[in-house]
Formats: C-alpha cells, structure tokens, sequence
C-alpha cells in the first residue's frame, strides 16, 4: 500500500510540512462578506463593549442562510477589520493591552486587531432577526465593518475548560 507520503513523492515529514507551506496562497480572493455591522460606534479605543447593541444587516441573497440561527443564544460572528493599517498588519509581536509591563509576546497569542489579517472573532448573544437584520449584543466592532460570516455557538462543541498564561489573567 502506497502512504501519503510516497504518494506526494516526499521522503519526510518534514518534506511534507515544507511542501504544504509552498502550496499556500499567497491570497484569498474569493471573500464575500455576507453582512455589514450597523452600530452608533466609529472609535474602538477604550471602550467596554459588553451592552453595545449591534445589528448586522445582511445582504439580501443570503436571508435564507439565516434561517433558524434565531434559535442559539449566541453566535460566533466572523468580521474583517478594514481599518487596521499596514503598519498595523506588519505587527508580528506586541504588549497585550499596550501594557509595557505584560511580556511582549507574538499577536497570535493576543486579541489584538493588529495582526497579518485583520479578522476579527466574536462570541455574542442573539437579540433577534427580523428579515435581514441579526441584533445582537457585545460585538467588539466599529459601525461599518464587513462580516465574513456567521455560526452559531454549541457549548458542547465550543466551550472548554482551557489554560491561559497568567500575563493574560
């Protein structure tokens, strides 16, 4: 029987992590956001965003996606932040918070926007759908901001008893 490997004509593992790494694009150009965030928000600094009410307007195509989602609690919302700069998506390692005091570490280890792609990951409750519109609570995002894409949260699929480091604490 023939592995994966000899079928890739790979003699390693390694070979086969490199290979994989040569094979990734270097864009993605079949994005369509589905929806866009409507809010009265325009600045994310300093902001607690626990009560900020959102609705999420979808475009009309996609309405029949939006069939039953009413029924979860809370969603998982999927936003691209067009506002972060190119300085910003350089970052490859920061302070959390902009504390200098927290070790620096890489932003995938942080929740910062500032990162190679500017995509944001929210967990929010559901307020409601009425036709096109998804309100919704909590969502960490500026009035504008183009959602890529929605699904529902499942606690039994997406809720784990998981360690952080106690700079992140």
């Amino acid at each position: 029987m023939v592995n994966w490997r000899e079928r890739l004509h790979l003699s390693s593992a390694k070979d086969a992590r490199d290979e994989i790494l040569r094979s990734l694009p270097d864009r993605i150009d079949d994005l369509c956001p589905v929806a866009i965030v409507r809010n009265n928000i325009s600045d994310a600094t300093g902001r607690t965003w626990a009560q900020e009410r959102s609705e999420l307007v979808f475009r009309q195509e996609f309405v029949p996606a939006l069939d039953g989602i009413d029924g979860f609690s809370h969603i998982f919302v999927l936003t691209w932040l067009e506002q972060v700069t190119d300085e910003g998506r350089a970052l490859l390692r920061i302070h959390p918070t902009g504390d200098e005091s927290s070790p620096e570490v890489g932003v995938f280890a942080t929740r910062t926007a500032h990162r190679p792609n500017p995509i944001a990951l929210s967990i929010v409750p559901v307020e409601g759908l009425s036709g096109n519109v998804l309100k919704v609570v909590g969502l960490d995002v500026v009035h504008g901001t183009a959602v890529l894409d929605v699904k529902p949260y499942v606690s039994f699929y997406d809720s784990f008893n998981a360690e952080i480091p106690a700079w992140a604490e």
